[in-house]
């Protein structure tokens, strides 16, 4: 008599189901929002991705109590999400900075989210997976963008209402807004499906072709950047294709890979030395993307040594720069991701970040390795994500690229690839590991709508607002300042109505301080409120006061206006205090007056070095010198000398 069957049926696999694809259509909305709208911009345009985010959270955890199979990441993906990311988002969570530490924790969100669909994504053949074609869409989508800006001759993003609020602080170009950025997208994007395409049983395709249109681009963004990308690139690539075709040469491909990975650290080791910031071969930086870069890393390096163990916290090194910086260009971030590691969670921070970026490489180091042992199928996405992690961690040494939301997410994609594709059989996640999986999802899901409900008042008002550069007032922008007390948005906000005609009253300037105070207390010791709150002491009459506490920020040479308006404003009040004193300290108003023309001046000379044609700037400018000098004459010829009392 035959043995009945079990009438059990087995869970499918969660990429085999309806919900399943439903949720890698909701993460591809997730990374595609965020690279059109979110990446490089303003904290509040993040509001889109995470609903995205929320509802494909939701569905994983729907999938979880269905009992569907999810891959477990092994040992490497645990350790990276428990250590690295435990570690990370406890550190940025408990920082005392709020905005600060808010972005940080977007970051470390958007790297768990992408590590795990980097997992599952991995654990297939890779023959089906979606993301060569994501990622081919929206480099090609960046791509178009940057052309249509370079022949419109416009900055302005089809996907970023923030700058109809603010204005642009930096030339917009392609989806993030910055070149740079958008080089290294195109570059990592391309050498990703030419790694991709030269793994895969079929070597030549559409991928292929846009692979190597994607890295042609990436040279047009006049970036330096793009050089050195593709020299590993094309390096990498070329092992990979032989290792694919060439196979049985297993000590031959892994000599050869580890000389060249051995050749390159050794000699960025040199190039920009780990223990100091710099070493000697300073002058050959500027060929590709540093140039005076290194001093940011020393000083990074210097800040470090004051709290070794964790830190300052998230994001601390743009504050704490500004009082040593001693070049015109105002720092925003170490331009050396290893350096800002230490510098803001510290050398444990540094060492858990450098232990799962070579895990992670060796890992997909491995997948090249079996295309050369002749295993049956090998999952090209192993491959790829090798060669992309690879140049992100060389350019971590000259751009901040993983403080960039976008760039941040494909990083961990390529890390969650590596953790599944280079083994042949993916187990299943157990009931723990499941637990776990919901807990964080669930947590998660609740984080995005939390900061979704924190972001929506002021996304809403950036798609009403009108430019900046509008002479009517700046109502949405008021609302917005309002609702959040962001630093930069109230900083902006003051800005502009300082700058109003009529000037604002005494009630308003009253409103401006508490809004200001309040974005203090979410953000002590933001360097970016200087300039406004020494606007608001100036029309307040409050002369001393906003001389004093702006005073630090131009004893060095930092004569750069475009962002913080630092020198701009001091130089304001400086003759706004002269103006003031003139009928009964003749002598303090000439030194103030002495003391604003040679400010001035210097500030033409900044212009010029970096040849800075801003005519409307340099009439108001010119217009203000010419004041300046009638004020000396004047003060000269009844007799008054110089006095800088004013200084004590």
């Amino acid at each position: 008599m035959p043995e009945p069957t079990s009438s059990k049926l087995s869970a499918p696999r969660i990429a085999e189901t309806a919900a399943g694809r439903i949720l890698t259509a909701l993460l591809a909305l997730f990374y595609t929002a965020l690279a059109t709208t979110a990446a490089g911009g303003e904290w509040h345009t993040l509001f889109i991705p995470s609903c995205f985010l929320t509802a494909a959270l939701l569905v994983f955890c729907f999938c979880l109590i269905r009992g569907y199979k999810v891959p477990s990441p092994g040992l490497a993906g645990w350790l990276a999400v428990g250590l690295g990311g435990g570690y990370f988002f406890l550190r940025a969570w408990f920082s005392p900075w709020f905005y600060e530490s808010m972005a940080d924790l977007t970051l470390i969100v958007t790297a768990l989210v992408m590590f795990m669909a980097g997992a599952c994504a991995g654990a297939g053949n890779g023959s089906k997976s979606t993301l060569p074609t994501l990622a081919a869409v929206l480099g090609l989508l960046n791509a178009a963008l940057w052309a249509y800006q370079n022949m419109a001759g416009t900055g302005a993003s089809w996907f970023r209402p923030d700058y109809s609020l603010f204005g642009t602080e930096t030339d917009g170009t392609g989806l993030f807004g910055y070149k740079n950025f958008s080089a290294h997208f195109l570059s990592i994007t391309g050498f990703f499906l030419c790694a991709w395409s030269m793994a895969s049983l079929k070597k030549w395709g559409v991928h292929l072709f846009a692979g190597l249109l994607l890295v042609a681009a990436s040279f047009t963004c006049d970036s330096r950047a793009a050089f050195p990308n593709a020299l590993i690139g094309v390096t990498l690539c070329f092992f990979i294709y032989t290792s694919s075709v060439f196979r049985n040469n297993r000590k031959f491909y892994t000599a050869a890979i580890l000389f060249f990975l051995l050749l390159f650290f050794s000699t960025a080791y040199v190039v920009l030395d780990l223990t100091s910031g710099a070493g000697s071969l300073t002058s050959i930086l500027d060929v590709f993307t540093f140039g005076n870069r290194i001093t940011l890393s020393k000083l990074a390096w210097s800040l470090t040594e004051q709290a070794p163990l964790f830190g300052h916290g998230s994001r601390m090194f743009t504050n704490l720069a500004v009082e040593f910086f001693p070049f015109p260009n105002v720092p925003n971030f170490t331009h050396h991701e290893y350096a800002q590691a230490a510098c803001d969670y510290g050398y444990t921070g540094l060492a858990v970040m450098l232990a799962l970026l070579l895990l992670f490489i060796s890992l997909g180091f491995r997948s090249v390795l079996r295309l050369a042992a002749e295993h049956p199928q090998v999952n090209p996405l192993g491959p790829a994500a090798f060669c992309a992690l690879c140049i992100a961690a060389a350019h971590a040494y000259g751009e901040f690229i993983w403080h960039n939301p976008a760039l941040a997410g494909a990083a961990a994609l390529c890390c969650g690839l590596s953790c599944t594709a280079s083994f042949s059989r993916i187990k299943a996640s157990r009931t723990g590991g499941r637990l776990v999986l919901g807990a964080g999802a669930f947590l998660l899901a609740a984080l995005s709508v939390w900061y979704a409900c924190l972001a929506f008042p002021t996304w809403k008002a950036s798609w009403q607002a009108v430019p900046a550069s509008s002479p009517d007032g700046m109502p949405m922008l008021e609302q917005a300042a309002a609702a959040s007390h962001d630093p930069d948005l109230v900083r902006r906000n003051i800005l502009h109505a300082a700058g109003s005609s009529p000037p604002p009253g005494p009630g308003r300037l009253r409103q401006l301080e508490r809004q200001m105070e309040r974005a203090e207390l979410l953000s002590p010791g933001n360097h970016a409120l200087v300039a406004a709150k020494g606007l608001l002491y100036m029309h307040q009459g409050r002369y001393r006061e906003a001389e004093r506490l702006l005073r630090p920020y131009v004893s060095f040479s930092r004569f750069d206006d475009r962002m913080y308006a630092w020198t701009t404003t001091y130089a304001n009040v400086l003759y706004a205090w002269c103006i003031s004193t003139a009928p009964h300290s003749p002598n303090k108003a000439l030194s103030m007056a002495l003391a604003v023309k040679d400010l001035m001046e210097k500030q033409v000379r900044f212009w010029n070095y970096y040849r800075i044609e801003d005519a409307a700037m340099r009439r108001e400018h010119a217009q203000r010198r010419n004041e300046v000098d009638m004020v000396i004459q004047t003060l000269q010829a009844r007799g008054a000398v110089p006095d800088d009392s004013w200084k004590e």
